[in-house]
């Protein structure tokens, strides 16, 4: 089986490494490509990029590498309608407690530390030295960004993005497609579909487009 990384940005560079990472310990793919529908027929890193249409699911697993959560949803339903598998990838230096349930896609990057009793739904992605304290949910398409710091008992709507260095207290609840700004500090519940941030953290607008980057 080969794994292709469905994102030829910067994202899906740093995927290749904790792909490489993973095959270093534990071999597990016989090769990577990249994935880019609008600008295949190229190269990147040393491997192919290609488009899903060109790509056999009896050959190929999918990795989704980009970092919008909305974006992340609709590449994952494109790979699963078109009856790929998407696999769990876990850096071997990230710790996740034996009792956590990571489903199909997430991504788990260096240094990430999941605590016990935690879920983590699917195709979410936690960037390098998140930590998740015991008993959080994390929906699906999800991003954690980098040392972001959830304590227990939190809960994480579907498609929302958590900033880097983002503080968020014990027994919160943040809504579906909502954004967490970088250094925010979260004290209270997040409603579904707006923009927080600043310390204490406040809604500032709705997330009206989806988008975290602009």
């Amino acid at each position: 089986m080969k794994l292709a990384i469905y994102g030829a940005g910067g994202l899906g560079r740093e995927v290749l490494e904790l792909a490489t990472h993973i095959n270093h310990l534990h071999p597990r793919w016989d090769g990577f490509c990249f994935i880019d529908d609008m600008q295949p027929a190229r190269q990147l890193k040393g491997y192919d990029v290609v488009t899903l249409q060109s790509l056999n699911p009896a050959e190929y697993e999918i990795v989704i590498a980009v970092g919008e959560p909305a974006a992340r949803r609709v590449l994952a339903d494109k790979a699963r309608a078109a009856g790929f598998q998407l696999p769990v990838l876990v850096h071997p230096a990230a710790h996740v407690s034996s009792d956590v349930t990571l489903e199909e896609g997430c991504v788990v990057c260096c240094g990430v530390f999941i605590s016990c009793d935690c879920r983590i739904s699917r195709n979410v992605h936690l960037q390098p030295n998140a930590s998740l304290g015991h008993d959080c949910l994390i929906g699906d398409d999800v991003v954690i960004s980098s040392y972001a710091n959830l304590a227990g008992h939190c809960r994480v709507g579907d498609a929302t993005f958590i900033g880097m260095n983002a503080v968020i207290r014990e027994n919160t609840t943040i809504g579906q497609q909502a954004i967490v700004s970088m250094g925010a500090a979260v004290f209270a519940d997040i409603a579904d579909g707006v923009i927080a941030m600043g310390n204490p953290a406040r809604v500032i607008r709705a997330n009206d487009d989806k988008k975290v980057f602009r």
